[in-house]
């Protein structure tokens, strides 16, 4: 089966409660509402490849649970090729609870169930009916799910996208199969060991990265842009944010991901347009309220550039 990209990551059920602000502790508060949505950086992705006009399909795992089948449900009214999630009898749906408050800042807390009980042998088997240009997959699934997804994709050529997060899944391993990495400032920061405040830190911690033997990096700095690093070219490049107001960052570095990977599926040797129009799906997604809905096509994201 010959695609575009295969996405591989976590899959969540997600639990949002909208607050003013966020509590202090121990502080009860009353919330404005609460959303139930398919969630997960994997699931996000996955909707947001769907919805850019390119071949994909979708690998992780789920729980045999309620949960499990109201995702897949909800991931295929939005067009996501689920045919290779796997159904895990031994673990539950993964789970998250998220604060939002007024702005749109967001905290969470996950019980990943599932998502880390993928073994290499699921994967590897997987593997075996997935062809495809680009691989992408971020770290909230297992360790030896994550590796073998790497060697898979790596002998079959895919160009691999690895998205470092969340920071507290890092393992150095992971760098060592990608040709392209794209942390932001705190996962940056974990790679490296740098502080980093400014442009000039992004740019230092990106070519760190780059010397581990990584071919191109992209250090995400939120409002700010992007620093973009290609090892070819000894080159470093700022790409600059889209200015908006923001609802709900809750998804923007996951629009951002699966936006990226699908623009490269078509074009790989332009980085610096991939990450310019990435950027601007993940200012649409921000200036949006609402989950996987809020994520922009790629029409309404070629009408706004």
């Amino acid at each position: 089966m010959g695609l575009d990209v295969v996405v591989m990551g976590s899959i969540n059920m997600d639990m949002l409660v909208h607050v003013d602000d966020f509590p202090k502790y121990s502080e009860n508060v009353v919330a404005k509402k609460l959303e139930v949505l398919a969630g997960g950086k994997g699931s996000n992705q996955a909707v947001t490849i769907s919805k850019q006009d390119v071949k994909h399909a979708f690998l992780g795992a789920v729980g045999a649970d309620d949960f499990g089948k109201q995702i897949i449900d909800m991931l295929n009214e939005k067009g996501v090729e689920t045919k290779a999630i796997i159904r895990k009898t031994d673990a539950p749906t993964g789970t998250a609870v998220g604060i939002v408050d007024k702005v749109g800042e967001n905290t969470f807390m996950g019980v990943l169930g599932a998502n880390m009980a993928l073994t290499a042998a699921e994967i590897e088997k997987a593997f075996e009916n997935l062809e495809a240009k680009v691989f992408l997959l971020q770290l909230e699934t297992s360790q030896e799910s994550v590796i073998a997804a790497l060697k898979c994709a790596k002998e079959k050529g895919m160009y691999i996208i690895l998205d470092p997060a969340p920071e507290g899944c890092y393992f150095e391993e992971s760098l060592s199969y990608t040709d392209l990495v794209t942390p932001n400032k705190q996962e940056a920061e974990r790679i490296t060991g740098i502080a980093i405040e400014n442009v000039e830190d992004a740019k230092k911690a990106a070519k760190i990265i780059a010397d581990t033997g990584v071919a191109n990096v992209i250090v995400k700095l939120g409002g700010q842009g992007s620093v973009l690093f290609e090892s070819a070219k000894d080159k470093c490049t700022f790409i600059e944010a889209k200015k908006v107001t923001a609802v709900n960052t809750v998804g923007a570095g996951d629009t951002f991901a699966g936006v990226l990977a699908s623009e490269l599926s078509r074009d790989r040797d332009n980085l610096v347009n991939a990450i310019q129009t990435a950027t601007q799906a993940s200012a649409l997604k921000v200036a949006r309220h609402g989950g996987h809905e809020a994520i922009p096509t790629r029409k309404e994201i070629m009408e706004s550039m």
